[in-house]
């Protein structure tokens, strides 16, 4: 059940995410397209509206950081995952992807470190879902961090493949860790 308080810590930051998702993109610049380009892009630096989407990155980090803290000793490798997934996060919205619109100013080391942050994003994930499957407490019959350990490798792969819907991958990506995060905080067997 969700009596501990890392569900709502979670469905919060999810929650607010979200909300910058969707609403971020009406404060972008025209050339930003949802299908095209990613979450990091609409928070680009120097970037009119980037706030709300770096705010989504924190939210997000920070409600996945804490509800890992505060439930522990629930698969507690699980937990490290998702409390460096939720640092990465943080991460993504300190340093900045250099700015889709041309002519406007980029830090190419904040950039850089904005690739580095979106690494251990990833690679916390697939963590995460290998922890789930391979630790004490976890199973390997756990559909749900299969697929997750799928999707982290295969989405990247696609949206270098196809990346005219590098945007609308990426958001799958994060829906999917949306599901797998309150299913990690919630339930009878967390």
């Amino acid at each position: 059940m969700a009596g501990s308080s890392s569900f709502p810590l979670a469905l919060t930051g999810i929650g607010l995410i979200l909300a910058a998702m969707l609403a971020g993109p009406a404060f972008s610049p025209p050339e930003f397209d949802w299908l095209r380009h990613s979450t990091s892009e609409q928070a680009a630096q120097t970037q009119s509206g980037a706030w709300i989407m770096r705010a989504g990155f924190v939210a997000y980090g920070i409600g996945t950081a804490l509800g890992a803290l505060a439930d522990w000793r629930t698969r507690p490798l699980v937990r490290a995952a998702l409390l460096v997934f939720g640092i990465g996060l943080i991460g993504t919205a300190i340093w900045s992807n250099a700015p889709i619109v041309p002519d406007l100013p980029a830090n190419l080391t904040e950039d850089f470190y904005h690739s580095v942050a979106s690494g251990v994003v990833g690679t916390a994930f697939a963590g995460a879902c290998a922890a789930r499957l391979f630790t004490p407490g976890g199973g390997m019959r756990d559909g749900l961090s299969w697929a997750g350990l799928l999707i982290a490798v295969a989405i990247p792969l696609a949206m270098s493949a196809v990346p005219e819907y590098r945007g609308a991958l990426q958001r799958g990506m994060f829906a999917f860790s949306f599901v797998f995060v309150l299913r990690e905080f919630y339930g009878p067997e967390r």
